[in-house]
């Protein structure tokens, strides 16, 4: 399929888009508002068990979010911060775009992430707990313990190496749309199992549900969006609007469930947590989709493939053969081979739901 114009930065929400639930047909071209898998208005249903704030017929109790607002726990939420900073690193590469950044635009970016307490100070030991838990913590193992937990400790086993690599890549002047899109989707994943580890370890500590909630919105509210949700909320608003029902579904159970203290209610917490996670995979599903489309565009092809990579756990143990065609297609290195058809069939197969 031929590829015309390439994004000229992230999309925003269209009227078209939202006359479809938020899911419309992809057009031929790099179009700013170039949209995600077609889903006809009404095609995904909620979950019998989501949380839908101030609904009476959800199966959940009164709680402080029945209003659709998220009430952080603490009056500084220290995330947020790096939200920021993931935002002017995304000004600074132009992300999304055909703007070529030079070395100097890299140097830069590198210096955002690397600030103290910043980004970095975080990917160096983030855990994803989609998987078990290691015999240590990831951030007290040696190179080979980490290598050998790579799964569970993918901030310093996977993320880690692709930032730094891409970070000094570009400043050397090496493929720098390339190596913008590879940061980019590197930092996308940060923050998706970012979002989803505050989730868990909320049940020990109850100011990591606003690290949470940070990690997606930004601190924004649901009629705006910064962050990992500005991509989510451009491309799907059912998607966005998903997630942040399950951002308020985590703080609902937080908040029946010890608030003060430790939580006991895993049962539940672990059902807040499917909500968001759901809703989430689908939120990245459609930034791949969108990407692959303008896998001609620039670099997009090697973010594509960063971020693609991020889908296989769940594409897995959904269905197999479906995320056996997905990875097949995602390990060409060149955009010049891919079986369009075939990708997004599997995509649309895999995540057709938030």
């Amino acid at each position: 399929m031929g590829i015309v114009g390439c994004e000229a930065g992230d999309p925003t929400p269209s009227s078209a888009l939202d006359a479809t639930d938020g899911d419309a047909a992809s057009p031929a071209s790099c179009a700013p508002d170039r949209a995600i898998a077609p889903a006809p208005a009404g095609s995904c249903p909620r979950d019998p068990t989501d949380f839908v704030p101030g609904s009476e017929t959800d199966g959940w109790p009164a709680c402080v979010v029945d209003d659709g607002l998220y009430h952080p726990f603490s009056a500084s939420v220290a995330s947020l911060t790096r939200v920021e900073a993931f935002e002017r690193i995304a000004s600074i590469l132009r992300f999304g775009g055909d703007s070529v950044p030079t070395g100097a635009d890299f140097v830069e970016a590198r210096a955002i992430y690397s600030a103290d307490e910043g980004i970095g100070s975080r990917v160096v030991r983030r855990e994803d707990e989609h998987y078990p838990p290691a015999a240590k913590a990831c951030r007290d193992m040696n190179p080979d313990e980490i290598a050998a937990n790579a799964d569970r400790c993918v901030g310093p086993a996977k993320i880690l190496p692709i930032l730094t690599r891409a970070f000094a890549d570009g400043a050397n002047g090496v493929d720098p749309l390339g190596n913008a899109a590879r940061i980019e989707a590197a930092l996308l994943w940060f923050f998706y199992v970012s979002a989803h580890k505050e989730a868990t370890t909320c049940a020990s500590k109850a100011a990591d549900c606003d690290s949470m909630w940070a990690k997606y919105s930004g601190g924004e509210p649901r009629t705006s969006a910064k962050g990992l949700s500005r991509y989510v909320r451009a491309r799907s608003p059912t998607a966005h609007d998903r997630a942040y029902d399950g951002l308020l579904a985590v703080r609902c159970w937080r908040d029946l469930d010890n608030p003060s203290g430790v939580a006991a209610d895993l049962a539940t917490r672990d059902r807040a947590r499917t909500q968001l996670d759901r809703a989430l995979l689908r939120g990245l599903a459609v930034i791949v989709r969108q990407r692959s489309l303008e896998r001609a565009c620039g670099g997009a092809w090697q973010g594509v493939r960063v971020l693609g990579a991020v889908l296989d756990r769940a594409a897995t143990a959904r269905d197999a053969a479906k995320a056996a065609v997905l990875r097949a297609e995602l390990a060409k290195t060149t955009p010049d081979g891919v079986d369009q058809a075939k990708l997004l069939g599997a995509l649309d197969a895999l995540f057709p739901c938030p």
